[in-house]
């Protein structure tokens, strides 16, 4: 019986330090720290170049699959712009540029009409960049 009693013992705190050591060891989900101020100007900057890429590429008419490259790089470099008081424009910016893609990707679309929702996107990503430099709070 005393025997019974210290392998069930052994056995349960087996599984207990099983049961615990993944979980104590992992590290926290998720992002660890924000970007620094620098590194968010940087990515606008990014992402407004690579959009301006993108228009330049629909008016030069480059391959299709080139284009739609250009418009991924451009919506993932946009995605790493992490500011709250941007992020409101960010979605609307981001939202141009989807339909703009979707649309060529289509092919429906004329040319002109898609090159007008780009352009669009690309003001908008200005705005988001002069938005970001002249906050000034509340």
């Amino acid at each position: 019986m005393g025997l019974m009693k210290k392998l069930t013992l052994a056995i349960f705190v087996s599984f207990a330090m099983l049961a615990v050591a993944p979980s104590a060891m992992a590290k926290k989900a998720g992002k660890i720290e924000n970007k620094s101020p620098a590194a968010t100007a940087e990515a606008i900057d990014e992402a407004i170049v690579l959009v301006e890429e993108t228009l330049k590429a629909i008016q030069d008419d480059a391959e299709k699959d080139v284009v739609m490259k250009l418009f991924k790089s451009t919506k993932q470099k946009a995605k790493t712009i992490e500011s709250a008081v941007t992020y409101r424009i960010r979605e609307k910016a981001l939202g141009q540029l989807g339909r703009a893609r979707r649309e060529y990707k289509k092919g429906e679309m004329e040319k002109s009409e898609v090159e007008a929702i780009t352009a669009k996107a690309v003001v908008v990503f200005k705005d988001l960049k002069d938005k970001y430099h002249n906050f000034k709070g509340d």
